[in-house]
């Protein structure tokens, strides 16, 4: 139950000094380090920017310090760093950089699904999860909440840090089942076993009265005989990657299911983000800054209860005056709020979420 606004106003300085403190008081206790420190280009885009976008980039660190006291020092409203390894990562020229390797970066944004929403951005994720590490043999995966609408998952296995962008964009289309079409034979391969999975579920759930509706071009008793025998016929069907066992007129059947597996298989990632070798990707243990949510780290266990607008809450309870811009519904923390646009006292958490994205200004 959340409602999303793009930024409505322009943002004072007294709501800049109140977001500065408030995301200072947070870093003081550091963020999550990534893997060889040294060799990361980090980017910055900084509060007194609001409401523009201007990012500053080609900056690197010698040391975990030196990191923690720039953000103290300087206090970013959103974190990146480069997936990419570096010999020189602070050069402004990307040919002078010295790539070396990068990190294999999935970005799975809810607006960017059939169904726009986290919760689906969650299934998908967990699906991409399984395969990367059944399929592929990751074994070095980690799960991020964004901070905002989506998901993010960086593979350090050595065998795929040096992988180009063509073979990155190869990953993205055997994901997304890219040309993958119905014919009576599959492949046999682990693209193919899930599709038939899906298919078998479906049939089996609509044996008996059911069937008739997924096989409408065939005739009542030849829909009888087939249900007789479908069980024979799934086993045959996933054990052989073939459907030459259901009759010929079952075909504009099997086929409007193989489809809607297909789609509903498809782990729709950000090809770009994949493929880019040189992405800079938000910092695992930053905020967000058109949320103020974290950056959260998440264990394949854990992200079934995940729910990012209670879990990646990071501020207090304590009441802040704002003035709302405009009427604005949002559930933060298990709380539905209904505010109409004037003054309003809210917990320090949801004035921080509003300010980020715009919808009110700190104080009357």
């Amino acid at each position: 139950m959340l409602i999303l606004y793009e930024q409505v106003c322009n943002v004072d300085i007294l709501t800049k000094e109140y977001l500065k403190v408030k995301f200072r008081d947070y870093y003081k206790n550091g963020i999550e380090i990534p893997k060889k420190l040294k060799m990361r280009e980090w980017a910055f885009v900084e509060i007194e920017a609001l409401p523009n976008f201007i990012m500053k980039r080609h900056i690197s660190f010698s040391d975990e310090d030196e990191l923690k006291s720039f953000i103290i020092n300087r206090v970013p409203l959103h974190i990146y760093y480069s997936s990419a390894y570096y010999s020189n990562p602070s050069s402004e020229r990307m040919d002078e950089k010295r790539w070396n390797c990068a990190d294999l970066i999935f970005d799975i944004d809810a607006d960017h699904l059939p169904k726009k929403s986290l919760l689906e951005a969650k299934r998908r994720v967990i699906r991409l999860y399984d395969i990367l590490t059944s399929e592929f043999g990751c074994e070095d995966v980690d799960i991020f909440f964004s901070g905002h609408r989506g998901y993010h998952i960086h593979v350090y296995d050595d065998e795929f840090l040096k992988l180009n962008s063509q073979e990155r964009r190869e990953i993205v289309d055997y994901l997304n089942l890219s040309d993958f079409n119905f014919s009576e034979k599959l492949p046999f391969s682990r693209q193919s076993e899930r599709i038939l999975k899906c298919m078998a579920r479906a049939i089996k759930k609509a044996k008996n009265d059911g069937l008739r509706d997924l096989f409408p071009e065939m005739r009542k008793r030849s829909v009888e005989r087939m249900n007789s025998m479908i069980d024979e016929l799934i086993t045959s069907m996933i054990r052989n990657y073939s459907f030459s066992n259901f009759p010929k007129k079952a075909e504009d059947g099997l086929k409007r299911i193989f489809y809607k597996c297909r789609d509903a298989l498809k782990i729709y990632v950000d090809a770009p983000v994949t493929a880019d070798v040189r992405r800079l990707i938000r910092a695992p243990g930053s905020l967000h800054g058109k949320t103020g949510l974290r950056v959260c780290k998440i264990s394949r266990d854990e992200i079934n209860e995940f729910s990012p607008m209670r879990d990646a809450v990071v501020f207090g309870d304590e009441k802040v005056k704002i003035r709302v811009m405009r009427k604005v519904k949002v559930k933060m923390k298990d709380e539905v709020y209904k505010l109409n646009s004037g003054k309003a006292k809210v917990p320090e958490y949801l004035a921080i979420y509003l300010m980020c994205k715009g919808i009110c200004l700190y104080g009357w």
